[in-house]
């Protein structure tokens, strides 16, 4: 009897491209300024949605996207500004 770790990555190997891992991309890690405009490209797409939004009990779930999404932009923007977008341990 496989596992549960064997069935899945059985699965997944046949559901997704093989440069996709979990959901991932395998490949290099994103660049500083990468990660930065993906942030913020999460932040406006949060910002669509809470403005969208029209039932209350999504309401809640779309100030959660919103608050998270700006907090992770604004720690990148601050980060990018004390190390520099460039530098290696960004």
């Amino acid at each position: 009897m496989a596992s549960l770790g064997e069935v899945l990555g059985s699965l997944s190997a046949r559901l997704l491209p093989p440069e996709v891992e979990f959901g991932l991309p395998t490949g290099r890690p994103p660049t500083p300024r990468e990660s930065i405009a993906k942030a913020r490209d999460e932040w406006l797409a949060a910002k669509n949605y809470f403005e969208i939004v029209s039932d209350p009990d999504l309401v809640d779930h779309a100030i959660y996207l919103l608050e998270a999404a700006e907090r992770k932009y604004m720690y990148l923007l601050k980060r990018a500004k004390t190390l520099g977008p460039d530098n290696p341990s960004f």
